[in-house]
């Protein structure tokens, strides 16, 4: 899978799999380049959270992809917007070749000359390099035809931004599926935004809250019981292949080892999705919402290796990671349960 290239961008989180990430498949792949450490401030210098903005992500479309697709990734984006706000500045890019159809020539250059216009205004990166990295990025993929999606950030403009990038997302939808995937795809992706306005935190904490977000706000609207994609992701975590693995291995996917790299969908996404469950119901208030009203502010303040247990009441991160794995070691009817006693 071609991704953005270094001079481009600091940070991808992304998602590409034949078998598709659908309501009971949920997963996505992280490749970034090159991540900054958590909690290590020197790495982050100059990089300034992702600030609060009231106009919303700006949407830029292949012309002549169906409109559905797109329409299902804006409700998706919208309602993670409802729930944790307006970040960025933040744009939206959506490709895609309809089954049947043919890539228009005269579109694919209008979309890729808009790519570059923006990408390139206020920095020193050529027109030129740009078009040829954005063919590479959206054009090959589309024509490829897997699906993709992903959030990358832009650092070399005044302001930090955001960019999402939806490729072929027509491929991960099934009519049978109570919720269109490109809608839990906008949530999901949306997430990361947020996220990007808190500061650091770990691989398992920023996929974990996502996939977690995208099993939650679903079922607080009423459109999916919680447990549906909460038990899948569970039988994968519990299925992982080396058991001495744990979140406490994940919490880098960009310097772990290949023996643990080759697990974070199960470490990340998975295991982190419990994590996040198992963060709220450990908490004083067992609060979706105070989650993002109090915990992630005290991630930005302090940071996530003092905020997490003092949040939680312990003594630091190892207590942290004993008890989750404790939780983990439960029959799955009880550690399903906990989800029955959380709150919005």
């Amino acid at each position: 899978m071609n991704r953005p290239l270094r001079m481009l961008l600091v940070l991808t989180v992304a998602c590409s799999m034949p078998m598709g990430c659908g309501d009971d498949a949920r997963r996505d792949t992280i490749t970034p380049p090159e991540q900054p450490n958590v909690d290590d401030t020197s790495r982050w210098d100059g990089l300034e959270p992702l600030i609060p903005i009231e106009t919303g992500p700006v949407f830029h479309v292949l012309e002549g992809y169906d409109q559905r697709w797109v329409d299902q990734l804006r409700e998706g984006i919208q309602r993670a917007i409802d729930y944790w706000g307006s970040y960025g500045p933040t744009h939206v890019w959506i490709v895609g070749i309809d089954e049947g159809s043919t890539l228009d020539e005269v579109a694919k250059q209008r979309f890729l000359d808009e790519y570059c216009t923006w990408r390139t205004e206020g920095t020193d990166i050529p027109l030129e390099f740009c078009l040829e990295h954005a063919h590479r990025m959206f054009i090959e993929p589309v024509q490829g035809g897997e699906p993709e999606a992903y959030l990358s950030e832009v650092r070399e403009t005044e302001l930090r931004m955001a960019e999402l990038v939806f490729i072929n997302v027509h491929k991960w939808h099934h009519p049978e599926d109570a919720i269109p995937d490109p809608v839990l795809r906008g949530i999901h992706e949306y997430t990361h935004v947020f996220q990007l306005s808190v500061g650091p935190m770990p691989t398992w904490m920023m996929e974990g809250g996502a996939v977690f977000a995208e099993s939650w706000l679903p079922a607080v609207d009423g459109r999916r019981d919680v447990k549906f994609n909460m038990e899948r992701i569970l039988e994968r975590a519990k299925r992982m292949g080396d058991p001495n693995l744990t979140i406490a291995d994940m919490e880098e996917i960009e310097t772990a080892p290949p023996h643990v790299a080759e697990h974070h969908m199960d470490l990340a996404y998975d295991s982190g999705a419990w994590a996040t469950a198992f963060i709220v119901h450990r908490s004083p208030t067992r609060s979706v919402n105070d989650l993002r009203d109090r915990f992630y502010p005290m991630v930005a303040e302090m940071g996530w290796k003092t905020a997490l247990p003092r949040y939680l009441g312990m003594r630091d991160t190892s207590e942290f990671y004993e008890a989750f794995e404790t939780f983990m070691s439960l029959p799955a009817d009880r550690q399903v349960a906990i989800l029955d006693e959380l709150e919005p």
